[in-house]
C-alpha cells in the first residue's frame, strides 16, 4: 500500500508493466485484474491524500493531484469496462 505519491507511482508502474505483459500474452483477464489493482491503489491513496507526508513538505496542490488521479481512475475504469464488455460479446457470439 502506497503511503505517499511516489509510492503510488511506483506501485502503479509495476502493476501497469505486468498488465501490459498480460495483454501481450493474450491473458486479458489477468490484465484487467492488474488494472483493477491500480484502480484500488489509487482509491486507497485518495482516501489518505491529506496524510501524504510528501505533499505536506512539498508545495504540491492536493486538489490538483486528486483531480488528476480521479481522471486516471475514470480512464482505467473505462478500459476495464471495455474489456469486460468485449469478453462478454465474444462469449455470446
Amino acid at each position: 500500500m502506497a503511503t505517499d505519491l511516489l509510492g503510488l507511482i511506483e506501485i502503479s508502474i509495476e502493476s501497469l508493466r505486468r498488465c501490459i505483459d498480460f495483454f501481450d500474452a493474450a491473458k486479458h483477464t489477468n490484465g484487467v485484474t492488474e488494472l483493477a489493482s491500480v484502480l484500488a491503489e489509487i482509491n486507497r491513496y485518495l482516501e489518505r491524500v491529506d496524510e501524504d507526508p510528501l505533499l505536506k513538505i512539498a508545495s504540491i496542490d492536493r486538489e490538483g493531484i486528486a483531480d488528476r488521479l480521479h481522471g486516471i481512475e475514470d480512464d482505467l475504469a473505462a478500459i476495464i469496462t471495455d474489456f469486460d464488455t468485449g469478453e462478454e460479446q465474444v462469449i455470446e457470439a
